[in-house]
């Protein structure tokens, strides 16, 4: 199968040792052949460490050009650039700079492309467009599979199984 994430950025307030021993579980019990990301900090970022500990390949895709400086400090920047020079793909939307268009677009792209969506996700509404809520939202609408793994309540379950 071909995994694609969405999830939240802001991972501080949750459990990072259960998030990742979830990640690994899953991967483990799946054939995945590829992941994709947006190499965002956060879920994507933990998504793609945890694909290259199983040998797992992963492409991704660039909302927009200059996505770099949305990164906010030098550490998150160069986490970016080192896993995007891991990659075995690259992919950049047509958008000259950063916006939630070019970040929804990024995610709906990753949801076309995929046969699995893994969501890092508390299970409430985006804060803006493109944010997790509306790509889960988009990959029911497809009847896409839905791993959802809840930070909050540590529990994690298909909303659409495969």
């Amino acid at each position: 199968m071909i995994l694609g994430i969405t999830g939240h950025q802001d991972l501080k307030s949750f459990n990072l040792d259960w998030i990742k021993f979830t990640v690994n579980n899953f991967l483990k019990e799946n054939d995945i052949i590829k992941g994709l990301s947006s190499l965002a900090i956060g879920s994507d970022q933990l998504f793609c460490r945890q694909l290259i500990k199983k040998n797992i390949p992963y492409d991704v895709i660039i909302p927009c050009d200059n996505y770099i400086s949305t990164f906010k400090t030098l550490k998150d920047s160069e986490s970016f650039l080192g896993l995007l020079n891991m990659s075995k793909g690259i992919y950049t939307l047509n958008f000259d700079k950063p916006s939630e268009s070019a970040f929804y677009s990024a995610g709906i792209e990753i949801v076309n492309k995929a046969s699995v969506i893994i969501a890092i996700w508390d299970g409430k509404p985006a804060k803006g467009l493109g944010g997790t809520g509306d790509i889960v939202k988009i990959a029911l609408q497809q009847k896409k599979s839905v791993y959802h793994i809840n930070p909050v309540n540590e529990q994690s379950k298909y909303l659409i199984s495969p």
